[in-house]
C-alpha cells in the first residue's frame, strides 16, 4: 500500500514538472512533439527512444507519455495522464501515436476540442473492432471516438504495413480515409515492433522532419 502510495506521488510530481515545462516552452514559441505508445509497451520500447533522439534540437522537443499499466489499459487513467503532460495545445504541437495510442490521442484532442494543432502522425492505428480483442474494443467503446472531427487538420499521415498481425491493415486505411489522412503501406512491416526489427523508424524520422519544415 505504501509503494503504491509513493508511486502516485512521485508519478503527480512527474507530471506537474512535465506540465510546468511545456507551458515554458509554448512561452519560447518552440515546436512540442508528443509521442503516445500503445497497448503492452512503455517509452522504452520500438523506435520511441530513437525518434527522440532524431528529432530534437535547441528548436523541438521531444516528449514520451508514459502511460500506466499498458497490459490493461484505462481510458480514464490514460486520458488523466494527457491532460496532466499536455496542459495545452497550439500550432507548434505536434503528436506521433502508435497503436492503441492512436484512438487515445484521438480522444484526447475530440474532448479538448483542439482543431488547431501542427499536425500528427498515426501508426497501425483504428477505430473500428478489432476482433477476438475483449480488452481493446472496450476501451474503443468508451473512448467515443468520431473521425469526422479530424478532416479539418491540415497536416497529417498515417502508416500502416501490409502483414500487421495485430492491426489488420484495412481497420487502418478505413480510419485513414475516415479522417481525410494520406497514408503510407509499408512492405513486411508487421506492427512497428521492435521485436519485429523496428527499433528504429528512418521513414517515419523522414515523415515528420518534412511534416516539421511544411508551411
Amino acid at each position: 500500500m505504501m509503494r503504491k502510495l509513493i508511486l502516485l506521488v512521485l508519478f503527480g510530481l512527474m507530471s506537474f514538472v512535465a506540465n510546468a515545462k511545456t507551458l515554458e516552452l509554448q512561452e519560447k514559441n518552440m515546436r512540442q512533439i508528443f509521442v503516445l505508445h500503445g497497448y503492452s509497451a512503455s517509452i522504452d520500447d520500438h523506435w520511441f527512444l530513437d525518434l527522440k533522439h532524431q528529432i530534437e534540437d535547441e528548436h523541438t522537443t521531444v516528449t514520451l507519455i508514459p502511460f500506466p499499466d499498458s497490459e490493461n489499459p484505462d481510458v480514464e487513467a490514460w486520458q488523466k495522464v494527457l491532460d496532466q503532460q499536455i496542459p495545452s495545445v497550439d500550432e507548434n504541437t505536434y503528436f506521433v501515436a502508435h497503436s492503441l495510442g492512436v484512438i487515445t490521442l484521438l480522444h484526447f484532442l475530440q474532448r479538448h476540442e483542439y482543431q488547431n494543432i501542427g499536425g500528427m502522425i498515426l501508426v497501425s492505428g483504428f477505430s473500428g473492432f478489432i476482433s477476438d480483442s475483449s480488452v481493446l474494443n472496450s476501451y474503443i467503446t468508451k473512448s467515443k471516438v468520431d473521425t469526422n472531427d479530424f478532416k479539418g487538420i491540415k497536416k497529417k499521415l498515417v502508416y500502416l504495413s501490409d502483414n500487421d498481425d495485430l492491426v489488420p491493415p484495412k481497420l487502418t486505411i478505413e480510419l485513414a480515409k475516415e479522417i481525410d489522412a494520406p497514408y503510407i503501406t509499408v512492405p513486411n512491416g508487421g506492427h512497428f515492433l521492435g521485436r519485429e526489427g523496428y527499433t528504429k523508424f528512418p521513414q517515419l524520422v523522414d515523415s515528420l522532419k518534412e511534416m516539421l519544415e511544411s508551411q
